[in-house]
């Protein structure tokens, strides 16, 4: 009985197969299980570096001799997988602190909300609006008022930003005879130092009485004020 024939094509896809085999054991061991890779270069009788000589790794977990240790003539070299740990990198600069929430506004609005005589005295100013109580702290306060003098007569108005003690901003308009009209604008960055409220007063320096109306009053609370 003749002999089963190996074809040369069977004999080198199984050689192969081995070596890859071979080869996963021989990767999956370098680096060892702490991630050192070992290693040999071949040196001369007196210890130097052979300028010849390659660098060939081995795996001392291995049995084979020839790749678990180096030669006579070779010398042991290993490298960790990962390298040291750098020096620790300067600290970023600090951006500027923000608002440790949204502001919160204050606001009265009285447009469209009929109209307020403005006395003759100037003594005697008119509360158009006055802001609901506020916590300690600093506002941006913002105000408007229309005032018309229906007698067509020169008229000085003067209105203010007050709290139950103090006089924040006050605002001088003088009234055309020709237009009897005038929109007031005051502001101001105020500071409580304890729970108040803020009011929008106008007053009239003429002895006519006029009328205010569209009125606005708005209270804004900030962080730190910087001037």
């Amino acid at each position: 009985m003749k002999g089963k024939l190996i074809r040369p094509a069977v004999v080198a896809v199984a050689i192969a197969a081995a070596l890859l085999v071979a080869g996963g054991i021989a990767y999956a061991t370098i680096p060892d299980s702490s991630g050192v890779i070992h290693a040999c270069y071949k040196v001369d009788p007196k210890g130097n570096l052979d300028n010849n000589a390659t660098l060939r790794l081995i795996d001392p977990s291995t049995t084979k001799p020839d790749t678990a240790s180096c030669k006579n003539n070779e010398q042991a070299l290993d490298w960790n997988q990962t390298g040291p740990q750098g020096q620790t990198g300067p600290t970023g600069a600090t951006g500027a602190t923000g608002p440790t929430g949204p502001s919160d506004v204050y606001s009265v609005d009285g447009y469209g909300q009929g109209q307020k005589g403005i006395s003759g005295i100037p003594t005697n100013p008119t509360d158009l609006a006055t802001t609901p109580s506020l916590p300690a702290g600093s506002y941006f306060v913002q105000s408007e008022v229309e005032i018309e003098n229906s007698s067509s007569v020169h008229s000085e108005y003067f209105c203010d930003l007050v709290d139950s003690s103090n006089t924040y901003q006050e605002a001088r308009v003088t009234a055309d005879p020709n237009t009897n009209w005038v929109t007031i604008p005051v502001q101001a960055v105020v500071t409580l130092a304890s729970s108040d409220a803020i009011s929008l007063e106008c007053g009239s320096a003429s002895t006519f009485n006029s009328e205010a109306f569209n009125w606005q009053l708005a209270a804004l609370k900030v962080g730190a004020v910087h001037s």
